[in-house]
């Protein structure tokens, strides 16, 4: 089966791009991107010129289904393609779609994406909710989680136990909480200095996250996009995902593959992947001082 997937890529570097990686690298069909390659947060012409020229170069191909990943815009395009050359559209969603777009101005626009799309993924039962909420139609929703692939046991032992590095990786935006993440590491600091804060990604929220810390007086190593995430992963001692809003969390799973112990916030499909003290600490959204306790609860106890 050729497919045509709709969706961001390279240079982010996100659950996303991840996920569809995964998808092609394991699967028999034949795949056929499109993309606009600058992130999910598009400026609104941006968006316009996206679907325009995403929908010249989608109807000289030749597919028999259509996959768009995010409901606006890659879905609205789906659904052009879809009239015009009556192929079946499926679509997945990731989050952001529904928690932010879902509930502002563009909800009319997402409701015609999901009315007219034949079959919806959501990556956690807290989007098939959610997208419920929306009317769309029960029946054509599944609910997939995403996954993340296992490392040989060797990568497992090899593992760095030592240091005190907290690591977040993940798109900077403001419903991944960073600025949470950045006001508990002072806190961390003041009982244990020698931690470190590794912000991986990039994002409209870059520059005031780095004038943040520096207003607060501490030093965080912003790295920006990176190709090499297990070797990140393997090197630190607890990923946090502080997020405000969440769809699902790959990240979680990515950083718990490889052995590293996570902390995140009690919001949407996080609490799907991890159970409070059993693999994981959670912590209430937006709660600074709870998330310190939890980063340093793990920092000074190897055993958890």
């Amino acid at each position: 089966m050729r497919i045509l997937l709709i969706t961001i890529w390279k240079p982010n570097r996100g659950g996303i791009v991840t996920h569809v990686e995964n998808l092609i690298r394991h699967s028999k069909n034949e795949f056929k991107v499109l993309t606009y390659g600058g992130g999910i947060d598009l400026p609104f012409l941006r968006a316009l010129s996206f679907v325009f020229f995403g929908f010249l170069g989608g109807v000289r191909e030749n597919f028999d289904l259509i996959h768009a990943h995010y409901a606006v815009p890659q879905g609205f395009l789906g659904v052009l393609l879809k009239k015009v050359l009556r192929k079946p559209l499926v679509v997945t969603l990731h989050g952001s779609d529904i928690t932010v777009l879902g509930r502002g101005a563009a909800k009319p626009l997402m409701s015609f994406v999901l009315n007219n799309s034949d079959a919806i993924i959501a990556v956690s039962e807290f989007l098939r909710r959610e997208t419920i909420n929306l009317g769309a139609s029960k029946e054509k929703i599944k609910v997939i989680y995403g996954g993340a692939p296992y490392p040989p046991m060797s990568r497992l032992v090899e593992k760095l136990q030592d240091g005190r590095r907290i690591t977040f990786i993940g798109s900077l935006v403001r419903q991944k909480g960073v600025d949470v993440l950045i006001r508990a590491f002072v806190e961390v600091k003041k009982k244990l200095p020698d931690a470190e804060l590794v912000i991986v990604g990039d994002g409209r929220e870059k520059k005031s996250l780095e004038k943040l810390s520096s207003e607060l007086g501490i030093e965080v190593n912003f790295l920006g996009y990176r190709e090499d995430l297990s070797s990140i992963l393997e090197k630190s001692a607890v990923l946090v995902l502080p997020s405000k809003e969440e769809g699902f969390g790959l990240t979680l799973l990515e950083a718990m593959a490889v052995g590293v112990p996570v902390v995140a916030s009690r919001v949407g499909g996080i609490e799907e992947i991890i159970e409070h003290e059993y693999n994981g600490i959670l912590f209430e959204k937006e709660n600074s001082k709870e998330l310190a306790e939890g980063i340093i609860r793990i920092l000074e106890n190897k055993e958890l």
